[in-house]
């Protein structure tokens, strides 16, 4: 048998000069680089894929409620909410200055 084996690399810098760092609430190993000094988890698990999260977000936009969602779907109605911010955030002053002077 050959085995091979694996050294993990940072996510955010790609070095392979990292070590153990406790575990987070969930009880997942944590990792800590010593180039760039992050500390998370090198795996993260994804709770929703990018498909559900338009089906409930357009579910929201149909004028379910909040509640109505979190019941049908089995999300939290914070998860729902903090979505829906992030979808809303107005764009940054500087870009909407720019989008301005290229009318004039």
């Amino acid at each position: 048998m050959i085995e091979q084996t694996v050294k993990p690399t940072c996510r955010s810098c790609q070095s392979e000069n990292i070590v153990k760092n406790g575990r987070n609430a969930g009880g997942k190993q944590q990792y800590r680089c010593k180039d760039c000094g992050v500390h998370r988890v090198l795996e993260p698990t994804v709770r929703y894929d990018q498909g559900r999260k338009e089906e409930i977000l357009r579910a929201y936009q149909e004028r379910s409620s909040l509640r109505g969602i979190s019941r049908t779907f089995g999300v939290s109605r914070p998860t729902v909410a903090a979505w829906l911010k992030k979808r809303r955030r107005l764009p940054k002053v500087a870009d909407c200055q720019t989008a301005l002077k290229s009318f004039h």
